[in-house]
């Protein structure tokens, strides 16, 4: 993960929560630089739970890039999970990512960037968070801060530049 400074931006126009996409296409686009490296594991068909090893943590996300073309194998995904809160980190309290159940996690980190109430923290693998409170003034630039996350914890699978998005205008004759 790059360690440049965090940076803080003003809300977008318009949407209930400040920052968030009003759909996958936009979330993708707009935060698809901090996906993580990440290992899909293989899972039952129509699952959209994936299981998968993220930042040396093994944590399920929902995926919200379907309808679920994602492979098992390496990938770029996007952490999306979403917490009520964010606290300062307590002294020396390393980075870390851990799961705490189906699709939810905790993590202690520095802050990259900030945009309304999204903040991505570096916890040994970028985690886009949801917050879903207005973020205190206090989280800004390199503020280590720490969260558990509330489930399912959301997961963009990214190929390359694109996403795995089903097309609708795509089909088969063939068939």
């Amino acid at each position: 993960m790059a360690t440049e400074p965090a940076e803080v931006r003003g809300p977008p126009a318009g949407g209930a929560l400040e920052g968030v996409e009003e759909s996958v296409e936009g979330f993708v686009a707009r935060w698809g630089a901090h996906a993580a490296d990440a290992e899909l594991f293989a899972r039952p068909e129509g699952v959209p739970l994936i299981e998968c090893r993220v930042g040396g943590a093994v944590v399920q996300v929902f995926e919200r890039t379907g309808p679920y073309l994602s492979r098992p194998g390496p990938a770029k995904l996007i952490v999306n999970p979403t917490a009520r809160e964010l606290r300062p980190a307590e002294a020396g309290e390393a980075p870390r990512l851990e799961p705490l159940g189906l699709s939810r996690l905790a993590a202690v980190g520095r802050v990259v960037e900030r945009e309304g109430q999204v903040v991505v923290v570096d916890a040994g693998a970028p985690l886009v968070v949801t917050v879903d409170a207005p973020v205190p003034g206090w989280v800004v630039a390199d503020t280590r801060v720490a969260f558990e996350s509330e489930a399912p914890v959301h997961g963009f699978v990214v190929s390359g530049g694109r996403y795995a998005v089903h097309r609708r205008d795509a089909h088969d004759d063939t068939l």
